[in-house]
């Protein structure tokens, strides 16, 4: 059996795919872009709002940069690295062709905030302070945590979806 637009084949014979068929994947396909734009949408607020702050607020992010349990090597580093990739997350998001970069770059950014905020609230290190921006320092760490983690449960199924989406209209160009 194989399918290709509304026609299906039955050992060389061409018959029309049940409108409940057509309907039922169309609904499915609607339903992953709304919930990759949730995604996206989420994703480049939170990523362009903290980037942002970070760029803004610099001299503040670097002091409570330096005040975290890194190698004091890394800090010019990651004072102007982590803006910059928030914010370079944020454009390959809203560019189509890039976006499936975009979002597995936010999921990894977000899975790697996630572990740390985890670390920081276990009090692995004792007590830091949090260095991500006006955005979240009212957050006590248990907090950051569990908003970071369901951030991350969130945006992994967008960017599969996302790559479902990719994958069938390149399989409709194809077929045309």
């Amino acid at each position: 059996m194989k399918q290709s637009g509304k026609y299906r084949q039955y050992g060389g014979v061409g018959v029309i795919a049940p409108p409940q068929q057509k309907a039922s994947r169309k609904k499915r396909q609607t339903f992953m872009e709304i919930y990759v734009l949730s995604g996206l949408v989420m994703l480049i607020l939170l990523l362009f709002f903290t980037g942002l702050g970070k760029v803004f607020n610099h001299a503040a992010f670097v002091s409570q940069l330096q005040k975290q349990p890194l190698p004091y090597w890394t800090m010019p580093i990651l004072s102007y690295l982590l803006p910059m990739l928030e914010l370079g997350t944020v454009i390959l998001m809203c560019i189509p062709r890039l976006r499936i970069w975009g979002l597995g770059l936010a999921i990894l950014l977000m899975t790697a905030y996630t572990i740390y905020a985890y670390l920081a609230y276990i009090e692995i290190y004792g007590y830091v302070p949090c260095a991500c921006g006006k955005v979240f320092e009212k957050m006590s760490w248990k907090q950051h945590f569990q908003f970071n983690l369901a951030v991350t449960l969130f945006a992994a199924p967008a960017w599969l979806m996302e790559y479902k989406l990719k994958l069938m209209e390149y399989k409709l160009k194809k077929q045309q």
